[in-house]
């Protein structure tokens, strides 16, 4: 079990202060808990040379020394590559067979950006690939401000309800950004004619959702994404316009339940000719690569009703 690498580093939720001592081992505590850093008199920083915005303050972030360890093992596979799409492909095929585990943002009391590159959902699967391909080489703090940038609203986290909770706000904010672009409509895609609410309406579910700034912020993000045209291939569909997607390009499955926009993502990937998904399951809780080919493996999805396609820039 890995320590944390570190000497005396300041811990902070709210008003109160801690520190850990570099001795402390991770074994002691349990997996469940993780730690807040903070990088705040880290130097030498180029923001021209890791791409992100010299706006964004980088919060404290939950995240052990095996992830920073991670980080580098994973960049190798990005570093051979040249375009965005191949450098994220490469980064997540690295992770198959890596953990599948829920709610790995959702352990802290107070929000703040959690690094998980040992056990990965569905989202954080596509989300710490792509920004660990977009990272500077051996930057792991540049790592982690792509990673606030894509997961947040603005790129700042203040409260949980900052965090980008549907994935077409994902999509939405990352295309606003320059980083994807959503081809759905031009590969045939139909009017997703749905009103996207489904947090709101359960709080019982979403715990956090009760607090009242909480909930605000999750209406404004609902109309948000309600305000933008959405489109969709339905999965009946899907076969005519396999030939149109290409490795990398980041899979959205819809959602079949009321308010909800995806259930699922992941990255498509090319196996004799055809089409396969690439994701985080929950079934055989591990990442994959789908033995059907994508027609063949949404056809048997019954909570999933089609497919956005997002391609990397």
């Amino acid at each position: 079990m890995g320590k944390l690498s570190f000497l005396f580093v300041p811990i902070i939720f709210g008003a109160a202060f801690w520190a850990i001592d570099s001795t402390m081992p991770l074994a002691g505590i349990s997996s469940a808990v993780r730690y807040c850093i903070s990088d705040f008199n880290r130097r030498n920083v180029s923001a021209k040379a890791v791409n992100f915005s010299a706006n964004t303050f980088v919060s404290p972030a939950v995240f052990t020394e095996n992830d920073s360890i991670l980080f580098l093992e994973k960049q190798k596979y990005a570093l051979a590559e040249t375009t965005t799409a191949a450098k994220t492909l490469a980064v997540a095929r690295s992770f198959v067979g890596a953990p599948y585990v829920t709610g790995c943002l959702d352990r802290t009391s107070e929000e703040c950006l959690a690094v998980n590159l040992c056990e990965l959902d569905c989202w954080t699967f596509v989300e710490n690939s792509l920004a660990i391909a977009l990272a500077a080489p051996g930057d792991f703090y540049g790592y982690r401000t792509h990673l606030q940038e894509l997961r947040y609203w603005g790129g700042q986290v203040n409260g949980y309800g900052s965090r980008i909770h549907y994935f077409t706000g994902w999509l939405l904010q990352n295309e606003k950004r320059g980083i994807l672009v959503d081809l759905t409509e031009t590969m045939g895609g139909i009017p997703y004619r749905k009103k996207i609410g489904y947090m709101s309406a359960r709080p019982a579910r979403y715990p956090k959702v009760k607090d009242p700034e909480n909930l605000r912020s999750i209406h404004a993000a609902e109309r948000r994404i309600n305000a933008h045209q959405w489109f969709y291939i339905p999965k009946n569909r899907v076969a005519k316009m396999e030939h149109l997607i290409q490795e990398g390009d980041i899979v959205s499955l819809t959602a079949w339940k009321p308010e909800l926009d995806i259930a699922h993502q992941g990255f498509a990937v090319k196996i004799n000719g055809r089409i396969h998904l690439m994701h985080a399951s929950s079934l055989h809780k591990k990442v994959i690569i789908s033995k059907q080919p994508l027609p063949e493996y949404i056809a048997n999805q019954a909570g999933q009703t089609g497919i956005m396609v997002g391609r990397l820039r």
